[in-house]
């Protein structure tokens, strides 16, 4: 249904989420940094789901909490 489909980020948005992931309360963040919990990342996921408004877009940090990009 969606190939070849591409969701994307803002420099503002990456900044947006960036500035997020730094500072909230995470239960997974280790002493003086972001979360993670892998040598390779991954403490932030994202959601993109397509509407009749626009794209909406969620950041996701291993702790669960959720941060909306507000583009729609």
């Amino acid at each position: 249904m969606f190939s070849d489909k591409v969701f994307s980020l803002t420099d503002e948005e990456y900044q947006e989420i960036d500035e997020w992931a730094k500072t909230h309360k995470c239960k997974a963040r280790l002493p003086g940094g972001r979360a993670s919990r892998s040598c390779c990342g991954g403490e932030i996921s994202m959601k993109f789901t397509p509407t009749s408004f626009g794209i909406f877009k969620e950041a996701q940090c291993i702790c669960g909490e959720k941060h909306e990009i507000d583009n729609v």
